[in-house]
């Protein structure tokens, strides 16, 4: 349902009161100023940065900007107060809030830029407000969590396409994986033929609970924790407990979207920028049962993408994406017996294949065996966090990663993981209608979500 638009203060401002009742702020009332004249102020001057979520991966993204002289971080939020106690004693001068929505309705004139660092199901919300207002964007990956929130990201997207954004898959400027990149844009090993991606297991420690966990029971939450924010747009009324924040709701269906989507960005993002790949027509995911309230391990799951013409090898190219380090043969590939971890992408191509580690690490192999001296191209260094900065000074430089191609890396992730419902049934996806062709019932269970009231994504005109 369409939110009603907020009212105007005498100021022409969004106010708190209003912003929060509506849980909508559209592009006829923004009060920022316009982004054009915004860079043109901001041309070699400093790009003023609000971040949202501030621990964690928070911290990296503070860490890789502090050298970059033009950027500054002048607000943050988090619904821990002890993270903003802490991030306070860096950046005194800078200004803090619990809730985002309060930033956007009485602040957004002091920011030209977010960085999104919170729970995946925080994502689409957050980004999609910061377009509303015309903001500039660095999101974590993976970009979205529901399906349907892919086609939101687009539609904002075209909505706003002076918007300068990045996802958060900042492995792709290793050496090593810029290499691979270059490597297979020249068929260096031959036309793909196919592609074999593992991620690790979900075993409970640091980021996961176990595998098909249920929903634990509510406990009360510490004083320091805003619980109602937390949640945000969750419409089931969970309640706190430590298997869920700060860190193991990557383990629930409800808030993330466990090893497949956690790792899919960083290791099938190569296949993107190597081959423009047309989006998936099918997914199939075996697992030992459906996930529940948490997400299943050992999956297998096949993806199918368009191929032929002069650049794959076959009509269809297939990519077999697991979990739980579940690997692929390497003898039924003609390949040495390999002994290797978690988080591998393995392409396999006509005259080779190319083993690369989410590091950058590479092997490469020739006629079944390892080349030693295989030929690397040149590249050059990039900085995933400042050239993201750079660009929205106004500088025109290369960047890895806009939410252009962010939305097609993550499609594949999401994918996989929400056809985990549905083990061994190929569910046929139409990427323009952004519905399955055959299945109305994954259309109306995997493909999105209920909004809770007021933390809904918003409109945009």
């Amino acid at each position: 349902m369409k939110a009603s638009p907020p009212e105007i203060s005498p100021k022409g401002r969004v106010t708190r009161r209003t912003f929060l009742r509506s849980g909508a702020v559209l592009t006829s009332i923004m009060a920022a100023p316009a982004l054009s004249t915004r860079l043109q102020a901001n041309k070699n001057s400093q790009l003023q940065i609000f971040q949202m979520g501030v621990g964690g991966i928070g911290g990296l993204q503070r860490k890789s900007l502090k050298n970059h002289k033009r950027s500054r971080f002048v607000g943050f939020c988090d619904v821990d107060q002890l993270m903003l106690d802490k991030v306070g004693k860096d950046y005194p001068d800078a200004w803090n809030c619990h809730d985002y929505r309060e930033a956007f309705a009485n602040r957004a004139d002091t920011f030209d830029a977010v960085i999104v660092d919170t729970p995946d199901f925080h994502h689409a919300p957050m980004m999609l407000t910061a377009m509303a207002h015309g903001k500039h964007m660095y999101g974590q990956k993976p970009l979205v969590h529901q399906l349907d929130e892919l086609r939101m990201i687009r539609e904002g997207l075209a909505a706003r396409p002076d918007l300068v954004t990045q996802m958060g898959n900042q492995r792709a400027c290793l050496k090593g994986r810029m290499q691979a990149v270059e490597m297979l844009r020249r068929n260096q090993l031959g036309r793909p033929i196919e592609a074999h991606v593992w991620t690790g297991g979900i075993t409970r420690g640091h980021y996961f609970a176990d595998p098909w966990s249920d929903m634990p029971e509510a406990k009360t939450a510490p004083d320091y924790l805003n619980w109602n924010l937390w949640r945000g747009p969750i419409a089931r009324d969970i309640g706190y407990h430590e298997d869920l924040a700060p860190r193991r709701w990557r383990a629930f269906w409800e808030t993330g979207g466990g090893q497949l989507a956690d790792w899919g960005c960083h290791l099938l993002d190569i296949l993107f920028f190597a081959y423009d790949l047309a989006p998936p027509q099918s997914v199939i995911t075996h697992a030992p049962r459906p996930s529940n309230d948490g997400h299943s391990s050992h999956n297998l799951s096949t993806l199918t993408f368009p191929g032929g013409g002069d650049r794959f090898a076959r009509e269809n190219f297939v990519v077999h994406y697991n979990d739980s380090g579940l690997l692929p043969s390497f003898s039924a590939l003609g390949l040495p017996p390999t002994k290797v971890g978690a988080n591998h992408t393995m392409i396999v191509c006509e005259e080779g294949t190319l083993l690369l580690q989410a590091n950058g690490g590479m092997t490469v192999f020739r006629k079944g065996k390892v080349v030693e001296n295989e030929s690397m191209p040149e590249v050059a260094p990039r900085h995933h966090w400042e050239d993201w900065a750079d660009n929205c000074l106004g500088d025109k430089k290369p960047l890895w990663t806009p939410f252009q191609i962010g939305v097609r890396i993550t499609e594949p992730a999401l994918l996989a993981v929400k056809a985990t419902r549905y083990p061994g049934q190929e569910l046929l996806w139409d990427a323009s209608k952004h519905r399955f062709t055959n299945h109305d019932a994954a259309n109306e269970e995997i493909l999105k979500r209920s909004y809770r009231k007021g933390f809904a994504p918003p409109g945009l005109g």
